[in-house]
């Protein structure tokens, strides 16, 4: 029996799962569509809200606030009032706009840490100028030259932060200082180039054993990582090329949900992958999350 449930098969370019614990529900994006998602496994309910700007590549809660998201918006970090219901979103406040030097970046990925602090990285489809920042009450670039950057996590301690710049196709480990946000000591834990993995590192997370999720973007399929002895464990295969994230999720963390593209295929491989772009629901892979998805704080 295949491991996974095509569920919402909406996306261009799904991306950028979050789940949100207390409220048992999941948010992602279409980037390519510029949409927000919003999905309840336990009722189906499924809801949406378009951007109409550009293109939007995550969306991350705000802390105490009921309808506020932090999203990225094209080379911006806007806030976004929504009821998570209406077709448009309630309110976009601009917090910060990036790189104007470089009008053709934009944001991909980002998390929070415990800390409520946002990492968020940029990108460009042809040169190596993206940056990877720190978002408080400031922004701060804290890695440069990035290619497009993409999957962030911790491990339990707080003490290492993985990061993947994905052109690279390695999945890299910084030393990380919870109380001051900083990160040092850059080394690679995971080698696509030299162990011959199929695909690229794409959105990223992590389990309750520290032991890494990676979706790899041309290689149809998630990898489980031991980043200890930089060793798979084991690969599950899904049924479309480019498999883009992963969040945890369930009420016991132990519900795998995963996002995939339809965009990079032509129109053959379109219709011999008609689940491209779909919204998997793992289980049964006996692991789970370190928790929900870290919401921002100002």
């Amino acid at each position: 029996m295949d491991p996974y449930v095509q569920t919402v098969p909406t996306c261009g370019l799904g991306e950028g799962p979050h789940w949100n614990a207390d409220k048992q529900e999941l948010y992602y994006v279409d980037i390519s569509g510029q949409v927000v998602h919003r999905y309840v496994p336990g009722t189906g309910e499924h809801t949406r809200v378009r951007i109409d700007q550009e293109r939007v590549s995550m969306v991350v809660p705000v802390q105490g606030q009921t309808n506020q998201y932090v999203i990225s918006v094209g080379r911006t970090l806007q806030l976004m009032e929504w009821d998570g219901r209406s077709t448009t979103p309630n309110s976009l406040t601009t917090m910060y706009t990036v790189e104007p030097q470089n009008p053709d970046n934009r944001f991909n990925d980002g998390k929070c840490d415990t800390m409520g602090r946002l990492w968020a990285g940029t990108m460009n489809d042809n040169r190596p100028v993206g940056n990877l920042y720190r978002v408080t009450n400031t922004i701060q670039s804290v890695v440069s030259n990035v290619g497009i950057s993409n999957g962030i996590a911790w491990n339990k301690d707080n003490t290492l932060m993985y990061y993947i710049d994905t052109p690279t196709r390695k999945v890299d480990v910084f030393d990380f200082n919870n109380s001051q946000g900083t990160i040092s000591n850059r080394r690679t834990v995971y080698d696509f180039n030299t162990v011959g993995e199929s695909g690229s590192p794409d959105g990223m997370n992590i389990d309750a054993d520290d032991n890494l999720w990676v979706a790899c973007w041309g290689g149809s399929q998630i990898i489980h990582v031991d980043p200890n002895v930089s060793r798979k464990i084991k690969a599950i295969p899904l049924p479309t090329n480019n498999i883009t994230s992963i969040a945890f999720g369930g009420p016991n963390l132990d519900v795998m949900y995963v996002t995939s593209a339809s965009d990079g295929l032509d129109d053959t491989q379109k219709r011999a992958q008609p689940a491209a772009g779909s919204l998997f629901q793992i289980t049964n892979t006996g692991a789970r999350g370190q928790g929900g998805g870290n919401n921002f704080r100002f």
